[in-house]
């Protein structure tokens, strides 16, 4: 009886929990069905979304890559031109040297073998060939050549380019320069340089040995005097005195020297005049832009998500502040400018109302010099950048905004400009061409004479505006830019006393040359009882002469030189005033009169030890 009851129980029990299973079961599936459902609608959610997401794919344009090099940095870019600038005059300086150099080494090697004709006529004699005695000429100017263009490498190749590098480290971060030897230029140059002068030194030595030994043996015989042709015009010949008709005729008498002296000293004042000329161009670009041309002192950029009642919050402050006299609103626009292959970067302004622009910036017709005013017939661009797009006023060029659309325009005006490229537009040429609303973007302003200290001062106070960008202060350009010229300035000051110096040399060596010409002559006053004094001025009284012509030569010489240069210098992005200051002409006579006076002091003292008796002694 227990056992079956205990069997009942367990029966029971296991009823009950076949029963809470079977409803767990019920529950579970509920639950899973539930879920099943949620996980369908999620799906679909999803899918719903991926195909949401696939169609903004599908609509999104292709992409556009703008590959940047290293020209796109600014401080590289800056660089680049300023190495450009050096490189240009690099091309032309170099040439006037060398033909001076080369001028002055030809009369000292001809004269070399001149003075040596008596030793020639010895070698003759002693049986000597003509092969023999021309190879000691020879050898001798060739080790001239090679030594002293070893020697001019060295220094050109390498402190040179160091001192200029020193003085492009004080505006840019520069690593160590690496120098490099120059095998083209310094095969080039030496080759010149030898074919010159023992070319020379050939001729003058063939001339000499062709002749008999018995007449080399004799001292060459002075040339003789000539009438000139000033003698022929009566009225002036009779007004001169003695010494004076002396010197003329020993000018005309002695022609080589003569052209030797004027072709240097033209040469020498000619690049100093040119050195002091790009000076003053270089010193006049930041004024004549940044006074002459833009006016402003502020440019304040805006940020571009602002509406017009913001803007007119920005002009408000502006009228309201007492260190701000005026202002004028702008719409300036960074873009290319385009005609056939050419194609320019530039910054496109478009004043709000024209006729208040020139109060900020000076519109100057290049050809008529006179301020011009905005117009609505086409646009106004500066010239060097008609001069690089090869246009002229009447023209068509094509004009990209940021957003890539070309335009085209016609070019009404060309108006005067300095640094960097601009395009001035009027309000309704704009509108009408990219058929857009014209909105401010860059308020320029005019401040109450405010010192810079005062100018950071506003401009840090402008900046706690929310509606303002940035601001660029024409000082601080002004400065930059200036950082900029000073390195060209170094560069123009070593061409300015280099010249200088050559001009020393140029005198120096035809100064020797003329005493030892005219040994025998300037004996012969000496014994007839010319004092020291006055044989001076018999010998210095050409030279001068002859400086002054070269001089005043060489001043029309150097104003058309510089000229040139400025041409070939000329970077990209600037204009180059063509001007000559009257000081600088000034200073160019007074560096080569300064090297005269030398040069005399040094030949008085050469006058006073010749031996008179030694010299007048005869060879026979």
């Amino acid at each position: 009886m227990l056992g079956k009851q205990r069997v009942n129980r367990e029966i029971a029990s296991a009823r009950s929990k076949i029963e809470q299973a079977k409803s767990e079961l019920e529950e579970a599936q509920k639950e899973l069905e539930q879920n099943t459902n949620e996980f369908n609608e999620k799906i679909q959610e999803a899918e719903g979304k991926l195909i949401d997401a696939r169609q903004k794919v599908s609509e999104i344009e292709n992409p556009e890559w703008y590959i940047l090099d290293r020209t796109a940095n600014t401080g590289y870019r800056s660089f680049k031109q300023d190495t450009e600038s050096v490189e240009n005059i690099s091309i032309v300086f170099p040439i006037v040297f060398f033909a001076i150099a080369t001028l002055v080494s030809l009369t000292s090697m001809t004269r070399m073998v001149e003075e040596q004709r008596q030793e020639i006529g010895t070698l003759k004699a002693l049986g000597y060939n003509k092969l023999h005695i021309a190879f000691k000429y020879v050898l001798y100017s060739s080790l001239a050549c090679i030594i002293g263009s070893l020697i001019g490498m060295n220094i050109g190749f390498q402190l040179l380019p160091r001192l200029i590098w020193q003085m492009y480290s004080i505006m840019y971060i520069m690593p160590d320069i690496a120098i490099e030897f120059n095998h083209m230029y310094s095969t080039t140059g030496l080759g010149l340089i030898y074919l010159c002068i023992v070319g020379a030194t050939i001729y003058a030595v063939l001339k000499e040995v062709g002749e008999a030994p018995a007449i080399l043996l004799r001292p060459k015989s002075p040339k003789l005097g000539k009438r000139v042709l000033l003698e022929r015009i009566t009225p002036i010949w009779k007004r001169l005195n003695f010494s004076q008709k002396v010197t003329i005729r020993n000018i005309f008498r002695y022609k080589k020297r003569f052209l030797m002296t004027i072709i240097g000293i033209f040469g020498c004042t000619s690049l100093i005049l040119a050195g002091f000329g790009l000076k003053d161009s270089i010193s006049k670009i930041l004024p004549y832009q940044y006074e002459k041309i833009f006016n402003y002192d502020m440019q304040v950029t805006l940020k571009d998500s602002l509406e017009e009642s913001q803007i007119q919050n920005v002009l408000t402050n502006f009228d309201n502040n007492e260190q701000i006299i005026e202002i004028i609103e702008t719409n300036m626009l960074s873009g290319t400018a385009k005609n056939e292959d050419v194609e320019k970067e530039i910054q496109i302004i478009i004043p709000k109302e024209n006729n208040g622009l020139n109060d900020f910036i000076n519109l100057i017709d290049v050809d008529t010099e006179e301020k011009v005013e905005l117009q609505d017939d086409g646009v106004f661009i500066t010239d060097k950048l008609a001069e690089l797009l090869g246009v002229k006023e009447g023209d068509t060029i094509t004009l990209e905004n940021t957003d890539n659309e070309p335009k085209e325009f016609k070019v009404s005006k060309i108006v005067e400009n300095y640094v960097s490229h601009y395009v001035y537009m009027s309000r309704n040429v704009y509108e009408q061409n990219y058929e857009e609303q014209y909105k401010t973007n860059v308020i320029l302003i005019k401040d109450n004479n405010l010192t810079e200290d005062q100018e950071q001062e506003l401009s840090r106070q402008l900046l706690g505006q929310n509606e303002i960008s940035t601001i660029t202060l024409t000082s601080t350009i002004m400065r930059t830019l200036d950082d900029t010229m000073n390195s060209l300035n170094y560069v123009v000051l070593i061409l300015i006393v280099s010249a200088g110096l050559l001009a020393f040399v140029v005198l120096y060596n035809l100064s020797n040359v003329n005493i030892s010409e005219r040994i025998r002559e300037l004996a012969t006053i000496k014994v007839l009882g010319f004092y020291d004094k006055e044989v001076y001025n018999y010998v210095s009284r050409e030279s001068i002469l002859l400086t002054l012509i070269g001089i005043l030569l060489g001043l029309v010489g150097g104003y058309f030189l510089n000229f040139y240069i400025i041409g070939t210098c000329e970077i990209e992005m600037l204009r180059f005033p063509k001007t000559i200051d009257f000081i600088s002409y000034i200073y160019s006579i007074g560096i080569t009169l300064i090297f005269t006076i030398i040069v005399n002091i040094v030949t008085y003292f050469a006058l006073k030890k010749i031996d008179m008796i030694g010299s007048l002694k005869s060879v026979e």
